[in-house]
């Protein structure tokens, strides 16, 4: 971390133990911290958090801003979100928001008020090699989340600081209730989608959208023979690989393909979900080639999942990225991202 008293740091402040934490940790290694806490979306839940984060704050003697995103958050990612699902995809807000929302703003601030550097609580480091500035994977395997960050600019990158990727979130625990933080960060730890409430997304689509927008009405369900088999209750309601709630299919099928053009829903054996090549027309990745180009790569398709990721190799090709995995993978899905990692540091990654 970057150790200079007169240094100024922006750090997003979500009124939670992590984000508090590292608010004192910034302010242990010298810097002058400046609280940001966004209001991403209406809602009862958020105002717990504000009021935390302004507490805290206080607490600590440290600047403090509450900035509305709100019309920003709803275009660039709420409408991202429902939109996705309409196209039949499945897609990852978090992601989103990190890009265009959370870490922009966090930037566009510092230039206004003048910070040299932009920092969060995420539980992620970061490497400079060859002049590139690089995420790197967090040392609590339990809580790292380099997999949220593939798509940060170098303009970003370049500000950014990490105080928690050298921590286990046990430390971090302990340090919070060292300092007293359990009784004053009264924001419930984030699980899963914030404007989802920890609640299903089919709930959140039901209640956003009219009820008789033509995705959300019943549809047939398929096999791959176009025989008709049954009856949806709405094509954004079901994802790749799934068989609950679908009857009339063996035992060894699964929905294999989201017709959103038709609403329908194809089903077939699972086995024809494994995909050796996939292409991914939106994707970021090095222009340090030597990390990634005729070499085998690290692959996550999922920000936390059972599997502990897969190997293969990456080329750009007529501005598309081709992924070819060393083994078969099962049910990647439109609208995933899959992120390619050299040792611990992101090297890129894409949107399937």
């Amino acid at each position: 971390m970057i150790n200079n008293i007169k240094d100024t740091v922006l750090l997003g402040m979500s009124g939670g133990i992590d984000s508090s934490v590292a608010a004192t940790l910034l302010q242990e290694h010298g810097f002058e911290v400046i609280g940001i806490t966004l209001l991403t979306h209406s809602g009862e839940e958020e105002l717990p958090g504000i009021k935390s984060a302004k507490k805290l704050a206080k607490k600590l003697g440290i600047e403090h801003h509450v900035i509305d995103s709100r019309k920003e958050f709803k275009h660039n990612v709420i409408d991202y979100f429902v939109n996705s699902y309409l196209k039949g995809e499945t897609p990852n807000p978090c992601i989103r928001c990190n890009e265009v929302i959370k870490w922009r703003f966090l930037y566009d601030l510092s230039v206004k008020f003048g910070a040299d550097y932009i920092s969060t609580g995420h539980y992620v480091k970061k490497a400079e090699l060859n002049g590139y500035f690089y995420i790197q994977k967090g040392i609590d395997p339990a809580k790292e989340q380099s997999y949220y960050l593939w798509n940060l600019g170098q303009d970003i990158l370049k500000k950014a600081i990490f105080p928690l990727g050298e921590h286990h979130k046990t430390d971090i625990k302990k340090i919070a209730e060292n300092y007293g933080f359990l009784s004053t960060t009264g924001k419930k730890e984030s699980m899963g989608v914030c404007f989802l409430q920890n609640k299903d997304y089919r709930i959140y689509l039901k209640k956003n959208l009219p009820a008789n927008h033509p995705a959300i009405q019943p549809g047939n369900i398929t096999d791959n023979n176009n025989n008709v088999i049954g009856q949806h209750i709405g094509f954004p309601f079901y994802t790749i690989g799934q068989k609950r709630y679908i009857e009339n299919i063996p035992p060894s099928h699964c929905v294999i393909n989201i017709d959103a053009e038709n609403n329908r829903l194809i089903t077939g054996h699972r086995d024809e979900l494994y995909s050796k090549t996939v292409t991914l027309p939106t994707f970021r990745i090095t222009p340090n080639k030597s990390l990634w180009e005729e070499r085998e790569v690290f692959i996550r398709i999922r920000g936390i999942d059972s599997s502990p990721g897969y190997y293969g190799n990456i080329k750009v090709k007529n501005h598309t990225l081709i992924v070819t995995f060393k083994t078969p993978v099962w049910a990647i899905t439109p609208g995933q991202s899959l992120v390619f990692y050299y040792k611990d540091m992101v090297v890129g990654g894409g949107i399937v």
